[in-house]
């Protein structure tokens, strides 16, 4: 990052994957979280002066839903802004405020529970009323559209089965995955039974510091795509490449330099075309890095667990437990630097690229 700004640490992560705990009402699961970051830092919460949320009011089933759960998340007298959107997006800003010399400790969180919401109705409220919503459309729907024109774009599936089957096995063996069966997705096509996430109740946390810490955020970019489905070239996820080159570009590095990505789409389809646009992939053969490259998506991407809008946050945590070597069953060998990339709703209209590194 440029010489004249502060740097900016990750001082500690969390992440907590399940479904329907009854033990746990939701602001207990947000405490349980965040405490549990903080209480890995060094300085636990003193010097905390700032709490950015990710936190959707039609998920959590209230509206103003942070003014009950905020403080669960370590907002009480602190200054809190809260994001109706990706973990990612909550995360950038969390940097930004620390690089403007607002603060230099923040705490960054974000939840939802799929068990808790009907997911596909929340997902078609978010379109537009007039001209999107009438026909019905919800977030696998535009997965499923953005599958087709990339397979009529000349994109490949020949690695398909064995892309999923990766995908699978390294859900698998990542301990902080969902287990066991949870509510049942329904696909379009062309995506599988074996494309689709898997839904699951999710809060995550990191603490940012100016100070110092066992990681640091390298560089960071973002960029948005048009909201109307139409406008966008559902193919390629232009957003994500301009959001991943502003990142890298920021960091000083090339994606060869990088060991390990971690990339949020909603489907296996989405990883793959995600992969392409952030330069990992040829165009047109995202499936074929997704089921031979061990660097992408160790964690099992959507498969270990999706809920909105956590996503981002999750990916970005995934990758700073790899840096540590803190990954357990799933820790890939000699990750110094890694890429985490959070994909926003309305269906990735907004992607948010981070480059982290081992300081």
């Amino acid at each position: 990052m440029a010489d004249e700004r502060p740097p900016v640490f990750i001082e500690s992560a969390a992440l907590d994957i399940g479904w329907r705990d009854e033990t746990l009402n939701l602001s207990e699961l947000i405490f349980r979280t965040v405490k549990r970051a903080i209480d890995e830092t060094p300085d636990g919460i003193r010097g905390i002066e700032s709490v950015v949320l990710a936190a959707h009011d039609l998920v959590d089933g209230r509206s103003l839903s942070s003014m009950v759960t905020a403080p669960a998340a370590g907002a009480y007298l602190r200054d809190e802004i809260r994001y109706g959107d990706d973990g990612a997006a909550a995360f950038a800003a969390a940097v930004v405020r620390i690089e403007a010399g607002e603060c230099t400790r923040s705490i960054v969180a974000a939840w939802g529970r799929a068990s808790e919401h009907d997911v596909d109705a929340v997902s078609r409220k978010l379109f537009d009323p007039l001209f999107q919503g009438p026909l019905g459309l919800d977030e696998l729907q535009v997965s499923a559209l953005r599958a087709q024109a990339w397979a009529q774009a000349g994109g490949r599936r020949d690695d398909h089965a064995r892309a999923a089957t990766r995908r699978r096995d390294a859900a698998a063996a990542n301990p902080r995955a969902v287990r066991g069966p949870t509510r049942p997705v329904a696909g379009t096509y062309p995506l599988t039974r074996e494309d689709l996430p898997v839904w699951a109740d999710i809060a995550v946390a990191v603490v940012l510091s100016s100070k110092s810490g066992p990681v640091r955020v390298k560089g960071m970019g973002q960029a948005s795509e048009p909201y109307a489905i139409g406008d966008r070239d559902l193919a390629r996820m232009t957003s994500a490449r301009k959001a991943a080159e502003g990142a890298l570009r920021e960091a000083g590095l090339s994606p060869s330099e990088l060991d390990l990505f971690e990339v949020d789409g909603l489907t296996l389809m989405d990883e793959a075309i995600l992969l392409e646009a952030v330069g990992l992939a040829p165009e047109g053969q995202g499936l074929a890095v997704l089921a031979h490259d061990k660097r992408v998506n160790a964690s099992g991407g959507s498969a270990a667990g999706y809920c909105a809008p956590t996503m981002g946050l999750a990916r970005i945590v995934e990758a700073t437990l790899q840096i540590q070597g803190r990954a357990g069953a799933i820790q890939q060998p000699g990750v110094r630097r890694a890429l985490a990339v959070g994909s926003s709703l309305v269906a990735a209209q907004t992607h948010t690229a981070i480059v982290l590194e081992a300081a």
